[in-house]
């Protein structure tokens, strides 16, 4: 089942795109009619909610993805039986979970949530578990059979139906209380995905992969492999969620009320993140993709392959991340006004644009990685990755407010990526030449920002002052960045031995 890369990103980066771009106006919605305080409640409980989908599914999609794929690269094989045993395990684990989430319901509330009254949101947040774990295994599959177009319109239609949800709730309840805002989350949930459910359900017969014998795993053994999957995901969700619930709870210890500190804990997860993270959509489609691709061609053993697909999507990740880095850099300020998250807003993008590059990089690598099975790495670099940021979170928080959340993020996201990116080099084989993955996009960045910042000056053009110039100055410099860059690699040889030792639209 042979996959076209190429023309799976770019339609799954269309799609994210638009659905990203769904998000963040739905985060500048919710802001303007609920505030930023209420932001910061909502976006604790969907962390919480993320955290029990994971550990109650064992990160199914991602093990569905996975071991079918593996299981449709080998000659005998029966692709079914391995989804079988994915559902089976993922809805063990969800019961086993929602019942012990139950008993423990206002601790979590307590800790997780800030608040005592949220007991009952968090049980029926564990009602739903077996829904978010089904759809999670059943786009899975689709995922591992190249189903491309069916997983994006599932995605169309969660979005489309959550976020429709949701509007008409803020519209017509106008909803503040800790309370209604969980349910509300609870409620766009069940809607989205249930919807996408039923889409993949009629859409299933149709996805044919057809059984040749026997399927390579039993259910003890698949179990066996994926327990470290499981593990790490629960693990990383988990650490997550825990820095989450402390950044308020160290805002408040530098001296902000809880209204503040959740003020600004809304304004740096719906304003400042998504904004960080929107142009890396091109990344997440294709960091999917990697993970299937990189698995069957281990399952195959063309470790030449897996080789040549890591050292250019990760060259290409660097020379993508650069960019956006300097547009940050030069419009960050802009940017964190326009999107009303105000002056605060604009001054962490401009600070954390730097760390850009490492965020990009860690979810290529983390699906390199995942795909050549080396989850136990995985999971022990995010505890350690986590444990700084929680670290810096606890020291810096207290000491220096909203600003120890960038010492966190530096920290962290450096540490880890330089672990991932090593770890890649040895077990590849892919040949990292700091001047083709540093230097000539970063010299290449600095010519042309510096050329159009002269030109406009010149021309007594402020390119800040309006949304037009601003697009202006950013597609002028992507030109002349990709132009300088493509001369120099060129000079370098690197278009050229792309060329003789890569296909990049799926194949050798």
């Amino acid at each position: 089942m042979q996959r076209n890369i190429l023309k799976d990103t770019l339609l799954l980066t269309a799609i994210q795109m638009l659905l990203d771009g769904m998000g963040l106006l739905l985060n500048i919605f919710m802001t303007k009619h609920l505030g930023t305080e209420a932001i910061g409640i909502l976006t604790l409980t969907s962390s919480f909610f993320r955290l029990l989908s994971v550990i109650a599914s064992g990160n199914v999609f991602l093990c569905a993805s996975r071991f079918i794929s593996e299981e449709l690269g080998k000659g005998q094989r029966n692709p079914k039986k391995i989804l079988m045993h994915c559902m089976g395990i993922s809805l063990l684990m969800c019961m086993t979970v929602s019942g012990i989430v139950n008993l423990f319901a206002s601790q979590c509330s307590s800790f997780f949530l800030q608040t005592d009254v949220l007991t009952n949101s968090v049980r029926i947040m564990t009602a739903i578990l077996p829904l978010l774990t089904v759809t999670a295994c059943i786009k899975g599959w689709f995922n591992a059979c190249c189903q491309t177009g069916i997983c994006a319109i599932s995605d169309i239609i969660d979005c489309v139906a959550r976020t429709i949800c949701m509007g008409i709730m803020i519209l017509t309840k106008n909803q503040t209380e800790p309370e209604e805002l969980c349910n509300m989350t609870i409620i766009g949930t069940i809607a989205g995905t249930a919807s996408a459910l039923i889409f993949m359900l009629c859409s299933f017969r149709n996805c044919h992969a057809v059984a040749t014998g026997k399927a390579s795993l039993s259910l003890k053994e698949y179990f066996i492999l994926a327990l470290p999957v499981m593990g790490g995901s629960a693990l990383t969700s988990f650490l997550s969620s825990a820095n989450d619930a402390l950044v308020p709870m160290t805002l408040r210890q530098a001296g902000n009320s809880a209204s503040e500190a959740f003020s600004q804990f809304g304004i740096f997860e719906a304003i400042i993140i998504p904004t960080l993270f929107f142009p890396s959509t091109i990344l997440c489609s294709l960091a999917g993709i990697l993970v299937t691709e990189t698995a069957r061609e281990k399952a195959s053993n063309h470790s030449a392959r897996i080789t040549e697909l890591s050292e250019k999507t990760i060259r290409q990740t660097i020379v993508f991340a650069i960019f956006i880095t300097m547009s940050l850099l030069r419009f960050g300020d802009e940017i964190g006004i326009l999107l009303g998250g105000g002056t605060i807003a604009g001054k962490m993008i401009v600070l954390l644009a730097p760390v850009v590059p490492f965020i990009y990089l860690e979810i290529v690598a983390e699906s390199i990685i995942k795909g050549i099975g080396e989850q136990n790495f995985s999971s022990i670099n995010y505890l350690l990755e986590y444990v700084i940021r929680i670290s810096f979170v606890l020291i810096f928080i207290p000491m220096m407010g909203f600003y120890g959340i960038v010492l966190s993020y530096y920290a962290s996201n450096i540490f880890g990526n330089v672990g991932r990116i090593v770890l890649i080099v040895r077990k590849t084989g892919m040949n990292p030449e700091p001047v083709k993955l540093i230097g000539i996009p970063a010299f290449s960045a600095v010519c042309s920002s510096q050329f159009l910042n002269a030109l406009f000056g010149v021309l007594r053009i402020h390119a800040e002052n309006s949304i037009i110039s601003m697009i202006i100055y950013i597609l002028l410099c992507c030109g002349m960045y990709l132009l300088i860059q493509r001369k120099l690699f060129q000079l370098y040889g690197v278009i050229e031995i792309d060329k003789k030792i890569y296909d990049f639209n799926g194949g050798q």
